[in-house]
């Protein structure tokens, strides 16, 4: 039987958050230094969504001929952020990627962040996947 691989199982359990009021700039500097391509953006007031600041958010602010220099996070960050839990299935959750049109979810644990999930976790899954749907018919 196919061991149901989850979330928790491929996430990246390395994550940084960033202010919505730094710099865009200092951001994508911050991304090539730590070596990461999405950060959590925390929210300034309680009541107010999490958001998320990834490459490509950084990268369609040029191609769109923003002023990249005075831009901050805030303004540029994709908001809501999309959530899963560490027990959901990776493949709801690539489903998610697809339907919501996102590279990037946050894993909580109820109020706490344990992980940010990515494309790229789900393509590093996806031999162990495919050799398991075969021996399973084998």
């Amino acid at each position: 039987m196919v061991k149901r691989v989850k979330v928790r199982d491929v996430i990246s359990r390395r994550v940084q958050t960033v202010d919505p009021s730094m710099m865009l700039l200092t951001v994508a500097s911050k991304m090539i230094e730590d070596s990461v391509d999405a950060f959590i953006v925390s929210p300034i007031e309680k009541d107010e969504p999490f958001g998320i600041i990834t490459q490509k958010d950084i990268v369609d602010a040029f191609a769109d001929e923003k002023d990249t220099g005075s831009l901050t996070v805030g303004e540029v960050a994709t908001k809501p952020l999309f959530i899963v839990s560490p027990g959901m299935p990776i493949l709801y959750a690539a489903k998610m990627f697809k339907k919501g049109r996102i590279s990037h979810l946050a894993v909580f644990n109820g109020q706490e962040i344990v992980g940010i999930m990515s494309y790229a976790d789900v393509l590093r899954a996806l031999p162990e996947l495919i050799g398991q749907i075969y021996s399973e018919f084998a």
